[in-house]
C-alpha cells in the first residue's frame, strides 16, 4: 500500500529463556497455567533480606542467542537496577543490564537479503502479570507473581525496517533462530515471546525531511497484532500531524497499548528517558567476565540455523523455497523430514509434499508438534515408496496415512489388512471405463467437440467404481484411448 510517508520500525523482542528455574532463585520458570502466586519465594517476591543468585544456564542461553545473531560478546558485563514503580514489580526495581549487555552489534538477514542490525541483547528478569476485571460495576486488578523473576532476554534491533512486511519477517526469522538454537520455545500464545514495536514516520514537507517523535507499541504477542497495530499507529501519527495535533509539539516518544477488540491503540504513558530509571550497578551481584573458552564452546555448539538449512534443502533435495521454509520452521519437523529422506533417498520431493500437505494439516488441526507424530520417519518413507512404485493410489495413500496417524501402524501392513493394493489389471480398469462412458454420453460428446476438461468429469466415476484403487493417470489414458477408438 502506497503511503505519503516512509515507515521507520525498530523492534524490542522479549524472550523467556528455556530454563528450568527462574533468573535469580530456584522457583520453576514454566509459569504459564499454574495457579496464581504458587511459583514464588522470598527472592522473586522481593521480600527484605532475600538475595539473588544468578542462573548460569540463563547466562549461557543469552550468550548463545547473541552468537546465533552474529553478536559480539564483550569481555566484561554486569547487572544493573532499573528503577520504576509498577504493581507487578514487587521490588520496585528490575534487575536488568544497562551499559554493559551480554551481546552487542549483531545482525539478522531477512529472506530478501536485507540485514537488520541488532544493537544489543541484554539479560533481565521478567515482571509479574496483572489481571484486570470488573465485578458488580467495580473495576479491580489482580496481581500474579508467578512470572516474576523468569529469565528474560531483550533483543533490540536498530530502526532498519521500513515496512510492516519486513517487521513481520524479522520477528518470524528471529523466532525460528532462537527456537533452532534451543534458547527459547517462544510460545507467543503464552507470552513467552513479546514484541515492543517502535513506530515512526518520515516524510518531506516544504522541502525538508520531517521525522516526528515515535510511538512504542507494547507487548504484542502475535503476528496479526504486530501487523494491525503497526499499520494503525503509523496512520494515526500521520493523521495527527496533518490535523495539527499534539505530535507537532511533542518532544519525546509515547508508549501505547493495542486493543484487539477495538482494533486501535490507546495511550499508556509518556515514555521515560534513561535517567528516569536511575540505573546503577546491582550491589547484590558481582560483575561477569565470560571466558573466551566458554564463548567459543557455546559457539561450537550452535546447530545449523534455519536459513542455512533452508538453503541446503533447496540445493541438496531440489525443494522449492516455499517447501524448504515450511520444513525448517520447526527443528524437529526438519529432522523428521531428513530422517524420512535418509530411508528413501530417491524421493525427497514427494516426501516433502506429504509432509507439507497431509501431515502438516493434521498436525495443525490437532495442535500436535512433531514429537506427537505416532509413526516414525521411515514409516512415512515406506508410504511414499508404495505410492511412487504404483502399488497404492493417491486416494488410498491418504486413507493409509489416516490409519498411521491414529494408530502408528505400518503402511504395508495397513495395505494388506484393508486390501488397498492398487489395481494394475488394465482389462478390469477398461471395463469400468466402458461402463462410465456408456452412462455419460454428454461428457463424451463434449470431449470430442474439443473440450478437454470434459475428460476430468469422467475420471471420478471410474475411480469410484474401482474403489479408488487405480492410478488416475492410467484412467485418463484409457478414457482418451477408448473415446478415440469409438470415433474411428
Amino acid at each position: 500500500m502506497t503511503t505519503p510517508y516512509e515507515l521507520v520500525i525498530g523492534i524490542e523482542t522479549h524472550v523467556e529463556l528455556a530454563t528450568a528455574s527462574k533468573m535469580f532463585c530456584g522457583c520453576k520458570a514454566r509459569w504459564f497455567g499454574a495457579p496464581p502466586n504458587t511459583l514464588v519465594c522470598p527472592v522473586c517476591l522481593g521480600l527484605p533480606g532475600a538475595l539473588p543468585v544468578p542462573n548460569r544456564k540463563a547466562i549461557e542461553l543469552a550468550i548463545t542467542a547473541g552468537l546465533a545473531l552474529h553478536c559480539e560478546t564483550p569481555e566484561h558485563t554486569k547487572f544493573d537496577r532499573k528503577n520504576y514503580l509498577y504493581p507487578d514489580l514487587p521490588k520496585g526495581y528490575q534487575i536488568s543490564q544497562y551499559d554493559l549487555p551480554l551481546s552487542v552489534n549483531g545482525w539478522l538477514e531477512l529472506a530478501s537479503g536485507k540485514r537488520v542490525r541488532i544493537r544489543r541483547a541484554h539479560l533481565e528478569e521478567d515482571t509479574g502479570t496483572l489481571k484486570h476485571g470488573e465485578d458488580a460495576g467495580r473495576r479491580y486488578t489482580l496481581v500474579d507473581f508467578n512470572r516474576s523473576g523468569v529469565p528474560l532476554l531483550e533483543i533490540v534491533s536498530e530502526p532498519d525496517m521500513s515496512s510492516i512486511e519486513e517487521a513481520e519477517t524479522y520477528v518470524r526469522e528471529l523466532r525460528d533462530i532462537l527456537r533452532a538454537a534451543h534458547v527459547s520455545e517462544m510460545r507467543l500464545e503464552e507470552g513467552a515471546g513479546r514484541f515492543d514495536v517502535n513506530v515512526s514516520i518520515r516524510f518531506s514537507e516544504d522541502g525538508t525531511t520531517v521525522w516526528p517523535p515515535q510511538s512504542e507499541i507494547k507487548n504484542l504477542n502475535s503476528y496479526q497484532a504486530l501487523r494491525e497495530a503497526t499499520a494503525f499507529e503509523a496512520a494515526r501519527l500521520w493523521d495527527d500531524w496533518r490535523a495539527g495535533g499534539e505530535l507537532r509539539t511533542r518532544k519525546g516518544k509515547i508508549t501505547v497499548g493495542w486493543s484487539p477488540d477495538r482494533r486501535r491503540t490507546y495511550l499508556q504513558r509518556s515514555k521515560e528517558e534513561v535517567e528516569d530509571y536511575r540505573y546503577f550497578p546491582e550491589p547484590d551481584l558481582v560483575s561477569l567476565e565470560p571466558s573466551r573458552e566458554t564463548v567459543e564452546s557455546l559457539r561450537a555448539g550452535l546447530p545449523e540455523m534455519p536459513s542455512e538449512r533452508k538453503a541446503r534443502f533447496v540445493s541438496k533435495y531440489g525443494l522449492s523455497e516455499y517447501d524448504a521454509r515450511i520444513l525448517v520452521t520447526e527443528t524437529a519437523l526438519a529432522d523428521f523430514y531428513e530422517a524420512a529422506v535418509a530411508a528413501l533417498p530417491a524421493h525427497p520431493k514427494p516426501i516433502a509434499n506429504w509432509m507439507t500437505g497431509e501431515l502438516l494439516r493434521r498436525m495443525r488441526e490437532e495442535n500436535v508438534d512433531p514429537s506427537g507424530i505416532r509413526f516414525a520417519p521411515d514409516a512415512l518413507a515406506a508410504l511414499v515408496r508404495l505410492v511412487e512404485s504404483g502399488k497404492v493410489s493417491g486416494a488410498s495413500a491418504k486413507a493409509i496415512l489416516v490409519e498411521m496417524w491414529q494408530t502408528g501402524g505400518d503402511p504395508e501392513a495397513i495395505v494388506n489388512t484393508k486390501g488397498l493394493l492398487q489395481v494394475s489389471d488394465e482389462s478390469a480398469i477398461a471395463a469400468a471405463v466402458d461402463a462410465v462412458l456408456a452412462e455419460n454420453p454428454k461428457a463424451v460428446a463434449d470431449y470430442r467437440a474439443g473440450k478437454p476438461r470434459a475428460l476430468g468429469a469422467l475420471v471420478g466415476p471410474v475411480m469410484k467404481l474401482m474403489g479408488g484403487k487405480v492410478d488416475p493417470a492410467v484412467v485418463n489414458r484409457l478414457l482418451a484411448e477408448r473415446i478415440a477408438a469409438s470415433v474411428s
